[in-house]
């Protein structure tokens, strides 16, 4: 798969182009009643948000004949899979609910049901191996095995503010990640660990917001700041771990992006991003936006954001400070 085409916004350019199972083996077929046993009382509302462009096509409320077949037997073969368990424990409820789930599935896998089948009975499997939800409840040191501070230094982020349809949003500095300095303290497996604790922790907050605004919410949004980002810091390390971490997201976190907005990009991030883009489908690559001035940013933020959900340095009123990487000393361990 080669790089989507893009096209110039400001100085840079914008990307867009269009085992055995986890319980065991078949029961009989049931109702969609599993997830209302494991949350009884916390379904999903049944409405999008004001300002959700959703539904679409292939969405609930929006699904043709064919979808809608495609979708009830999806059904069925996850009931003769033996999943109905392992998927009503992965509903995140109310911001979905079990159709919401197989849907993410079948329009990760353009609505085939047999490869969508395989999609889920993989990511159940992959979700009981690495006891995810266990995962989820220890703290971030536990999942990195070093000192937080020490990521949160390379990596610096916040991750409370919501946008204008709902979602969950995460703003992060991988301008100056030094992936190798991170592994230092830490090793690549505990890195990807450590993404998957944050994706859940995503998921829970999409969760809350639901209930607060009464709302379906299947999506997040990710802001990077690419200041001070250079060809140098793409090392083998960093490759690797981008390329790890895109995997497990489209592998397991299907249809979870509502949009990446990359600011303050240098025009050499473009060149490494037709590399990071062949790992990408093409609807993930349609999420992804790469700008580079700040006259062509900020317009986009605040049509995205309300401005207390946007940090003061970007042009918004949120009193939270990410650090800039361009004054920061080597982290010195306490």
């Amino acid at each position: 798969m080669g790089p989507s085409p893009s096209r110039i916004v400001g100085d840079t350019e914008v990307f867009s182009t269009p085992a055995t199972s986890p319980t065991g083996g078949a029961t009989p077929r049931a109702s969609k009643s599993a997830v209302a046993a494991v949350a009884p009382g916390l379904l999903a509302f049944g409405k999008y948000h004001p300002r959700s462009p959703l539904p679409t096509p292939g969405y609930k409320g929006n699904l043709s004949d064919a979808q809608q077949a495609a979708l009830e037997s999806l059904r069925t073969r996850m009931v003769e899979l033996g999943l109905e368990q392992a998927v009503a424990a992965a509903v995140i409820v109310p911001a979905e609910d079990e159709d919401g789930l197989l849907l993410r599935f079948l329009r990760a896998r353009q609505f085939d049901v047999a490869k969508a089948a395989e999609l889920l009975r993989a990511d159940l499997e992959w979700r009981a191996e690495l006891r995810v939800p266990e995962l989820a409840t220890q703290s971030e040191a536990e999942v990195l095995g070093c000192d937080p501070a020490i990521f949160a230094h390379y990596l610096p982020g916040w991750y409370e503010s919501v946008d204008l349809e709902g979602r969950v949003a995460q703003w992060q500095k991988w301008g100056d990640l030094r992936v190798d300095e991170v592994l230092q303290h830490t090793t690549h497996d505990r890195l990807l660990r450590h993404h998957v604790w944050q994706q859940e922790q995503l998921l829970r907050r999409q969760a809350e917001n639901a209930r607060q605004q009464h709302v379906w919410l299947a999506q997040c949004v990710t802001v990077v700041d690419a200041k001070h980002w250079h060809p140098g810091l793409a090392s083998r390390a960093a490759m690797a771990f981008l390329r790890d971490i895109a995997g497990l997201d489209q592998l397991h976190y299907p249809e979870r992006m509502g949009m990446i907005i990359t600011i303050n990009a240098p025009y050499t991030l473009s060149a490494c991003y037709a590399i990071i883009s062949t790992w990408l489908d093409p609807v993930t690559r349609a999420k992804v936006q790469i700008i580079s001035g700040e006259r062509y940013w900020r317009p986009l933020l605040e049509a995205t954001f309300a401005p207390d959900q946007i940090p003061r340095e970007y042009g918004g009123t949120a009193a939270v400070e990410l650090r800039d990487l361009s004054a920061r000393a080597k982290y010195e361990p306490h």
